[in-house]
């Protein structure tokens, strides 16, 4: 009784109803005056307690105790509470938990964006290696962005010298690409590599940790190689005989590099790519529930947990990461203990909702990092 007499808001509210003098204090109380009254100075709204602004916060505390999510939380309030924003103020807090949020799902991922074909064959490349097989050998495949033409060289060891041997016997015949994108593997960012690459005027893309999507041509290539060897084994067939008979019905079936016509007015071919780029683009957006979301530079986020220890594991590191960059989806973040920069999709991250406070008819929010999720569910 005491915080509601002490209230400015409350008791601007009993004047409202008393006198019928409205102010700016309590706009979102007289669309309810109907419902309002008084009981010994507390304020009730039907049979719930209108809280005090100083009660809000300590009650949005108890009513999250146990730490249910955003609707059972509001369930709760909605029983016994209420005052403006009452919803929003549950939705906040519960977002800015960050209990909650190392241990909450992952993001629904962003929309997918499809490459865009070369221009012509032997510009884009990507490489990626497969292994260890049985037999404790690799094999190591590049493919053509553009022809879907793939080449497969069986390796005992996969160091960056054995893979630069393997690239150097591939690019005298088929001459340097522009451009050629890998994985995180030590092979593809030592500074050998790196060295090898650059020395040919070729760019070199790293695709993102725990993202095999960015190197997705590639990686349906693996598919096909696999499913091969698979088939090899259930016929208790040598396997890289086997390998060496795939590779060979491709190339009898399609042209080489070198033998390739190339029209630059090859529009029909690329109209079918868009077509079905497309087509599978809003399959995937739609089944995947896709969602654009955005980090901004200088927004805090926790990076979630890629090797759990057991099933009580958190789900997102508690050490929280600044975001440096972010170019669709791909974001570089700095971890904020140690200054370590990495790189991780998007989809792998949670915005830290930072500091906030209940809305008391100013601002809704009162944050280090922005709060982009806000709705106006009363």
């Amino acid at each position: 009784m005491a915080h509601s007499r002490q209230d400015a808001e409350i008791q601007a509210v009993k004047n409202g109803l008393y006198s019928n003098q409205w102010n700016d204090l309590t706009k979102g109380y007289k669309i309810f005056q109907d419902e309002l009254c008084f009981y010994q100075d507390i304020l009730l709204r039907g049979t719930k307690i209108v809280m005090p602004q100083k009660l809000r916060d300590p009650t949005l505390r108890i009513a999250h105790e146990g730490h249910p999510g955003i609707c059972a939380m509001k369930t709760r309030l909605r029983t016994k509470v209420w005052w403006p924003k009452c919803d929003r103020d549950a939705e906040n807090f519960c977002k800015a938990c960050k209990s909650c949020v190392l241990v909450s799902t992952p993001n629904p991922p962003n929309p997918m964006k499809r490459r865009e074909l070369p221009s012509e064959p032997w510009v884009d490349t990507a490489v990626d290696l497969m292994g260890p097989l049985p037999s404790n050998d690799y094999i190591f495949v590049i493919v053509d962005y553009y022809s879907r033409y793939k080449e497969v060289k069986v390796c005992r060891t996969i160091t960056s010298s054995e893979i630069i041997n393997q690239l150097k016997d591939i690019f005298s015949r088929l001459g340097n690409p522009v451009s050629i994108t890998a994985d995180n593997g030590r092979q593809f960012t030592s500074e050998d590599f790196k060295l090898f690459c650059s020395e040919r005027n070729i760019k070199l893309y790293n695709t993102k940790l725990y993202w095999p999507q960015q190197n997705g041509e590639v990686e349906r290539q693996n598919r096909d190689i696999l499913k091969r060897l698979k088939i090899a084994q259930a016929e208790k067939k040598n396997w890289k005989e086997s390998l060496r008979e795939y590779m060979a019905a491709i190339q009898r079936q399609l042209p080489m590099i070198q033998d390739m016509t190339y029209s630059s007015e090859d529009s029909e071919m690329r109209d079918r790519d868009k077509e079905l780029k497309e087509k599978g683009k809003e399959y995937a957006d739609r089944k995947r529930r896709a969602v654009e979301s955005e980090l901004n530079i200088g927004e805090k986020v926790y990076v979630k947990s890629m090797h759990k220890s057991n099933k009580l594991s958190l789900n997102y590191e508690p050490i929280s990461h600044t975001v440096e960059s972010n170019k669709n989806g791909d974001v570089e973040l700095r971890n904020d203990n140690t200054g370590q920069v990495v790189r991780r999709n998007i989809l792998h991250l949670k915005r830290v909702e930072g500091q906030w406070k209940v809305d008391n008819g100013t601002e809704d929010i009162d944050a280090e990092h922005s709060n982009k999720s806000e709705t106006d569910s009363d």
